[in-house]
């Protein structure tokens, strides 16, 4: 599903170039649950940027599902990243001002589904994460746990077909981050395909099988 071959990508920072990923080749096939871990400035959040086409390499070629990402360009880069990718961020990225319903509701907002459409399958994913009571609470009113069900929701109520999650549970307390990580495997169980980024090794283990990156390369998986 998701073939990075020889992936390189510089940044210039202050008139220096700064190397976040050196020659990276990683294939992860459907339905797998990988975890990539590595210290702070490893390149796996860079890495994890140009998966979900946030980012575009600047050597190397990404291929998803068989097709090139490179050639993909605004509106059909921008289909993928809301069709076939769920996103589960470490901070949440809830809109402060709306419920958890209309927050899972807005990557089909995007893809312009008619409203009762919308809220029928925000309402169900909110009830496979376990916050059926919870769906007209506003972020706020909702623990950092909840948040990130919430945001687990959200990623799911598209039907995505690669879920990422970058250190989704790097801001909650262990009993939270527990049940966070019991909702992605349950995610991986049915199917899905799930890349998860982290530098906790505990979190790392519950993966299928685990990368391991350092000074922006592949150093063991």
């Amino acid at each position: 599903m998701i073939e990075l071959s020889h992936i390189s990508k510089i940044y210039c920072q202050k008139g220096r170039q700064v190397h976040a990923l050196r020659d990276v080749s990683l294939s992860v096939r459907q339905g797998e649950f990988v975890s990539i871990i590595g210290s702070s400035g490893s390149g796996k959040s860079t890495l994890m940027n140009i998966v979900g086409c946030l980012d575009e390499p600047t050597e190397g070629q990404y291929l998803f599902c068989g097709k090139p990402v490179q050639r993909l360009h605004g509106a059909a880069m921008a289909g993928v990243r809301n069709r076939e990718i769920g996103f589960v961020f470490q901070h949440f990225n809830l809109v402060p001002g709306m419920t958890a319903l209309r927050n899972v509701e807005l990557p089909l907002v995007f893809r312009g589904e008619a409203p009762a459409v919308r809220r029928e399958k925000a309402a169900r994913a909110l009830r496979l994460v376990g916050l059926e009571m919870r769906m007209e609470h506003m972020p706020a009113q909702l623990s950092g746990g909840q948040q990130q069900r919430v945001a687990v929701a959200r990623a799911l109520v598209g039907e995505p077909r690669v879920i990422l999650a970058d250190e989704p549970t790097g801001n909650l307390d262990a009993p939270a981050a527990a049940d966070v990580m019991e909702l992605l495997e349950g995610i991986h169980q049915k199917g899905r395909t799930v890349l998860l980024i982290t530098h906790d090794p505990a979190v790392a283990a519950r993966a299928e099988r685990i990368v391991r990156m350092e000074n922006g390369r592949i150093a063991a998986y």
